[in-house]
C-alpha cells in the first residue's frame, strides 16, 4: 500500500553557513528540485521530520505557504556519530506523469525449502527500481516466498504488480532458497580462504 505523508515545511535562506545555527534552532535543512529546475531551500522541525521518517513513505507530501508539493525522498544524510538528520533533498512529482523510484522488497513467509528440508533463505536483492505515475508508488513491496523449495529461485521477472513495471534484468535473481549442505560449503570455503597461512621462518645461528 502507497502511504502519503504531509510534513510542514518553511522556506530558508541558502546561503547560512552548513546550516549550523539553524540546526541548533532545532530545525533541519533541506533542498526541493523538480524536472523544470525549480529549486527551494527549505527547513522542518527537527522532531516532527524524525517522526516522519520512521514510516515507509512513498508519497511526500509538502505544505509551503499554502501550496501542497508532491514530492520523493532522494536522499536522507544523517550525523556520523549521533545518527540524527542533518539534510534532507527532495525531488517534485508531477501526478500525471510517471516517475522511476527504488521501492524496498519485503520477503513474507517461511519457504518450505526451510520449514520442511532444512535450507536457508538467500536474499539477493533488498530493492527494485520502477516506473509508475506517483499515485501508484508503494512504500514497499511484499514477496510471498512461502512456497520456495530447495534450489528454486524468484527473478525480477516473477514480479509482477499492478500500476507497476518493474525494471531491470527478467533473469536477475532476487531470492533463492539453498541446501543446508551446500550452505555449509560455502561458509567453510570463506573461511579457509579467508584465513592467513601461517609462516614459520627458520631461526638463524647465533653468530650471523
Amino acid at each position: 500500500m502507497s502511504e502519503h505523508l504531509s510534513i510542514e515545511a518553511q522556506p530558508r535562506t541558502p546561503n547560512a553557513p552548513k546550516g549550523g545555527a539553524l540546526r541548533r534552532s532545532g530545525r533541519v535543512p533541506a533542498v526541493y528540485y523538480n524536472a523544470k529546475c525549480e529549486t527551494k531551500f527549505l527547513s522542518f522541525n527537527e522532531v516532527e521530520l524524525a517522526r516522519l521518517l520512521k514510516k515507509e513513505i512513498s508519497i511526500l507530501e509538502l505544505k509551503l505557504a499554502g501550496q501542497v508539493l508532491p514530492c520523493i525522498i532522494r536522499e536522507v544524510q544523517r550525523h556520523p556519530v549521533r545518527g540524527s538528520v542533518v539534510h534532507l533533498d527532495l525531488y517534485g512529482v508531477d501526478r500525471s506523469q510517471k516517475l522511476r523510484a527504488s521501492v524496498s522488497l519485503h520477503m513474507v513467509g517461511v519457504p518450505e525449502g526451510v520449514k520442511l528440508q532444512g535450507g536457508t533463505v538467500d536474499v539477493i536483492s533488498h530493492e527494485v527500481e520502477v516506473e509508475c505515475l506517483p499515485d501508484a508508488l508503494p512504500s514497499h513491496l511484499d514477496v510471498n516466498i512461502s512456497h520456495l523449495k530447495i534450489g528454486d529461485v524468484v527473478r525480477l521477472g516473477d514480479l509482477k504488480f499492478e500500476g507497476l513495471t518493474i525494471l531491470g534484468d527478467a533473469n536477475s535473481a532476487i531470492v533463492h532458497v539453498e541446501g543446508a549442505k551446500a550452505h555449509d560449503e560455502v561458509a567453510a570455503t570463506t573461511e579457509t580462504t579467508s584465513a592467513e597461512p601461517e609462516v614459520i621462518r627458520e631461526k638463524k645461528p647465533a653468530d650471523e
